[in-house]
């Protein structure tokens, strides 16, 4: 199978999923980070990495009633008009049933599927610390090799984890430079990063809804302090792998696997590589910094 189809099976088959646990932890995270460190060698994949992917996906079991969900709605009627407002008003209320409804309804009448998973992560990013990094993420495995006829799962996926808990409010927008925000900080946790990352590129992306997911990551930029590092350190081969590319992520991640922790530490390492790709050279001694805390 070519390597586009395996992963895009994997990310299929997992969204797919009964998943019960914490969602910064939803194994779409981890499938959508594997996918983007193995890409630094498309040529000559890991075969670690690959077998990590393809046994984290068995680790679930599959749901079996997606189809009997948009079945059941079309069947009691659509009416006259849907509205993105009915979708989100019924986040905001926090009833599962209704949140499903809703969604199922607006992806009967979008042509491609979009329109419900667009609305449901602009949602979902009014409580970002809970469901921010999974809907970056959950995103980019969407629309990683797109099959329009197969958003469903994706959507319901996404709704099933917002539906856990009672969102905030929406918040007002806050001016911000994000620019302010652009290095990992001195002051920032490292457990932070992966949320970090995912804010910055949910920020800079070519979305639909862009105004409104800036609306909520600019109040969650907002809680974040700004301080100068004072890390001078350079890690071997981090800076050859920023000009030159290479396998120097790839192999952090394959000694992870098999660690207890290795799913956690692939969520880090991956925000890493994308800050490493895309700060300044003076900012590499901090990304170097929480490589070392990473990988001690």
């Amino acid at each position: 199978m070519a390597l586009q189809n395996f992963i895009k099976s994997c990310f299929d088959r997992v969204v797919a999923s009964d998943y019960d646990g914490p969602t910064s932890a939803h194994p779409i995270i981890v499938l959508n980070s594997l996918k983007n460190i193995i890409g630094d060698d498309r040529q000559n994949p890991s075969k670690l990495l690959l077998d990590a992917m393809a046994g984290l996906v068995e680790r679930f079991p599959q749901r079996n009633d997606d189809q009997a969900v948009l079945d059941r709605v079309a069947k009691d009627g659509l009416g006259l008009t849907v509205f993105i407002a009915d979708l989100e008003d019924v986040c905001q209320c926090g009833n599962p049933l209704e949140i499903e409804t809703e969604a199922a309804r607006l992806q009967w009448v979008s042509e491609n599927g979009l329109a419900g998973i667009d609305c449901l992560i602009e949602v979902a990013l009014q409580d970002f610390d809970r469901l921010g990094l999974f809907a970056y993420h959950l995103q980019r495995a969407n629309v990683f090799n797109q099959d329009v006829k197969n958003t469903w799962p994706h959507t319901r996926c996404l709704l099933k984890e917002i539906a856990k808990s009672p969102l905030p409010d929406p918040h007002d927008r806050i001016e911000i430079n994000i620019d302010d925000y652009f290095s990992p900080l001195a002051s920032c946790l490292s457990s932070l990063i992966p949320s970090l990352s995912a804010a910055k590129r949910l920020w800079g992306g070519n979305y639909v809804r862009i105004e409104g997911y800036r609306r909520e990551l600019s109040h969650w930029f907002s809680t974040m302090s700004v301080e100068e590092s004072l890390a001078k350190n350079m890690m071997n081969g981090l800076e050859d792998y920023v000009k030159n590319g290479g396998k120097f992520f790839i192999g952090m991640a394959e000694n992870f696997i098999g660690n207890p922790e290795w799913e956690a530490k692939i969520i880090q390492l991956e925000a890493l590589r994308y800050f490493a790709k895309n700060v300044s050279s003076n900012d590499l001694p901090i990304i170097s910094s929480y490589l070392k805390e990473l990988t001690s």
